[in-house]
């Protein structure tokens, strides 16, 4: 694990990256992400610029979101990066990837 230099500016709300160690430590101190989704009525009453400032809202929340390495996604990433460079110069049907298996709750 590398350790970073310097720690993120004040006011600065970007974390470094979790393959540092201050930056693995703020990732496991940090409290989860949440984000309440309005329903689909309520969403749809929004003025446009209330609709905007939700839209980025999801988009601020989805941002934080962190993928952690582990063998299994290194694994799903080297398939797809196989099938991407099968799929080049195919001309029919192309080769997929079905990934499957138990969701996991955060």
């Amino acid at each position: 694990m590398v350790v970073a230099d310097g720690a993120a500016k004040a006011g600065d709300r970007r974390r470094e990256p979790t393959t540092t160690l201050s930056g693995w430590r703020q990732f496991v101190d940090a409290a989860p992400a949440a984000f309440d989704l309005l329903p689909d009525a309520a969403r749809a009453g929004l003025t446009a610029g209330s609709k905007a400032a939700y839209d980025e809202a999801r988009i601020s929340y989805h941002s934080e979101l962190v993928v952690v390495a582990t063998s299994t996604l290194r694994e799903v990433t080297r398939q797809g990066r196989l099938l991407t460079l099968l799929n080049r110069r195919e001309i029919s049907a192309r080769r997929g990837l079905i990934v499957s298996g138990p969701w996991a709750a955060g």
